[in-house]
């Protein structure tokens, strides 16, 4: 009887720890969530009116009349200020839209992914008239998820393996299904610029960039978007690649656990 009472004892403690500690951490994701909200705030409001000055005014004093009265070094100077100007408003809008990320939901609904990665590729190679490109799709990759966040994704990701392959004469692209260490995933696989393994993980992190800008634009959240999304489906995501011999970018989301996995593409 008595041992019976401790155990009573014992689980009743475990259980108000337990409580204490899942109340303690909703407070923290509360509090988190309160500082994004603040951040958001800021980044909307507080920082964009002194840019939008710093944007406009630039960009009319490189206009005649005012234009004309600098000599070459002084509008190299003016130019990269509106530059700057720009590439900093860009990242602002990564900023928000990352922790637009953080706090929103995931509103699921059947996704034909085949069908959205060839819409996305058919809308870039339409932008780069001019470009030659192989592009291999794997039709009927279906899928449960937020339509917007997961083609947010694939936009990203589509898009950096077009990016990354466009000093290619002729660029080989592939989306499908693919086993990665025994994992069953879709797969974004290039031949581009790739980039070295040990260095993989820096690439999720927002405004990390493993190329010169002058070789590749962009502001470095790309890849950090498509993390977040893939993780608020409950999925992961990774990349396998070697400098000068493409890269691939692997995701998994729990519906594709029991899907039939092949190694190949279908166009």
């Amino acid at each position: 009887m008595t041992s019976t009472a401790e155990d009573e004892h014992t689980l009743h403690a475990f259980n108000a720890e337990l409580e204490r500690r899942v109340n303690d951490c909703a407070r923290q994701v509360e509090a988190t969530a309160r500082e994004l909200d603040a951040f958001g705030a800021t980044l909307s409001h507080d920082l964009r009116a002194p840019l939008r000055s710093i944007e406009g005014f630039s960009r009319l004093l490189l206009q005649p009349p005012y234009a004309d009265q600098l000599d070459a070094t002084g509008l190299d100077y003016l130019q990269r200020v509106h530059r700057a100007s720009l590439r900093l408003g860009q990242m602002m809008e990564d900023m928000l839209q990352l922790v637009r990320l953080a706090r929103g939901g995931v509103r699921p609904e059947q996704l034909d992914l085949s069908h959205m990665a060839r819409d996305i590729l058919d809308g870039l190679q339409a932008a780069a008239p001019g470009r030659r490109a192989e592009i291999a799709i794997e039709p009927d990759i279906a899928v449960t998820g937020d339509a917007q966040l997961m083609r947010l994704a694939l936009e990203n990701l589509l898009g950096n393996a077009w990016k990354f392959t466009s000093c290619n004469a002729v660029a080989n692209i592939s989306f499908g299904r693919a086993v990665d260490e025994g994992v069953a995933a879709v797969c974004v696989r290039d031949d581009g610029a790739g980039f070295e393994q040990k260095y993989a993980d820096r690439l999720f992190r927002a405004f990390q960039r493993l190329h010169n800008e002058a070789e590749f634009e962009g502001s470095g959240t790309g890849l950090a978007k498509a993390q977040r999304v893939i993780h608020a489906h409950g999925g992961r995501i990774w990349a396998r690649a070697e400098r000068g011999r493409g890269a691939a970018f692997y995701f998994t989301l729990p519906c594709l656990a029991t899907a039939s996995a092949r190694t190949g593409s279908e166009q």
